[in-house]
């Protein structure tokens, strides 16, 4: 009988989803070093969105995106300063009304790195001493219903498309009555590739036994490497969808590409536009997520990655024809650095 190390290791072999971030990216090297010639920048990217930093690639300021967005359409968020004291944040959260449990993540971070939910004083405390960054206490919406949409505009184009729609569905077990937690975590394979972790957590006990039909939910961060599922929802792109996004791509300043992280009350209304929270946005290091569908086909995902640096790099262009400078080596290695100690 196959042990679950052995288990994990024919699950990674024959689901590309799961393999290494440099394998799926190790083709596309070689096309960005031939767009960098031409462009003769390492940097051309940059300009695809100049008010981010580094385009959004890296070392991009979560906080600093948000703040441009309506009030109605961003969760309540809180921006915290590496060491802050404990009591100055429960001021301030007091006086946003902002209560638990709330998101913690890093403004700089990225692939779910650091990002925990958070439900009480102690559990606060705990993270304020383990996060050497800045960072960012977000409110917690509960809705079942998140995604991640992907838009692009051409700087000489009123309106954009939206060519990538990826759907989340967060890992979660059902009880049989008989079987404890753990032993339910080990017949899901993509629970099993974070049981590691997820076993390890205060809030799971391995032993707990859940009632038949009982759902329970294991983690509630919808990022892929914590075992949310990817599912690939381009067929729901819609004019009133494009309308939403052309909209509030415009309060973004000389934003042209990424992809927005979203929450809303339902699947219908996400289609309408209605009850939308922005969670993040993402720039130049975003990917068209719904690549990562369980059905997706590794061919298939490195051609979608070709055209969308093919995207960024026609974008870049136009906007550096529009007096947009590329960075420099002295500010790349700049960004790069703080980035990395973060």
């Amino acid at each position: 009988m196959l042990q679950p190390g052995q288990k994990n290791f024919i699950t990674k072999l024959t689901h590309w989803e799961y393999w290494p971030t440099w394998i799926v990216y190790f083709p596309l090297s070689f096309y960005y070093l031939w767009l960098s010639l031409k462009a003769k920048s390492l940097f051309f990217f940059t300009t695809a969105n100049p008010e981010m930093e580094m385009g959004g690639l890296y070392n991009c300021s979560k906080y600093k995106q948000l703040q441009n967005l309506p009030q109605e359409l961003k969760p309540l968020t809180l921006y915290v300063k590496a060491g802050s004291a404990l009591a100055l944040i429960k001021a301030k959260l007091l006086a946003l009304e902002l209560d638990y449990p709330i998101i913690a993540k890093p403004d700089r971070g990225e692939r779910g790195k650091g990002v925990a939910l958070l439900k009480n004083t102690p559990q606060l405390e705990k993270y304020l001493q383990e996060c050497k960054s800045d960072f960012l206490l977000q409110e917690y919406i509960s809705s079942p219903f998140e995604a991640g949409l992907f838009y692009y505009r051409y700087p000489d184009k009123l309106s954009g498309e939206i060519p990538s729609i990826v759907l989340k569905t967060f890992l979660s077990v059902t009880g049989d009555g008989k079987s404890n937690l753990e032993e339910l975590v080990q017949r899901i394979p993509r629970a099993r590739l974070v049981a590691k972790n997820l076993l390890q957590r205060e809030d799971i006990d391995p032993q707990e036994i859940l009632p038949e039909g009982k759902v329970k939910l294991l983690e509630p961060i919808g990022n892929h490497n914590r075992g949310t599922e990817f599912s690939n929802g381009n067929q729901l792109a819609n004019q009133e969808l494009l309308y939403f996004f052309d909209a509030l791509s415009y309060h973004l300043p000389h934003f042209h590409y990424g992809r927005f992280d979203l929450k809303a009350p339902s699947l219908t209304d996400f289609l309408k536009g209605n009850g939308i929270k922005i969670l993040e946005v993402n720039g130049v290091n975003a990917e068209p997520a719904h690549i990562y569908d369980p059905n997706g086909r590794y061919l298939d995902a490195v051609k979608t990655l070709f055209k969308h640096w093919k995207i960024i790099f026609q974008i870049s262009e136009k906007n550096r024809q529009e007096g947009f400078s590329v960075a420099t080596f002295k500010t790349a290695l700049k960004n790069f650095r703080e980035w990395k100690r973060n």
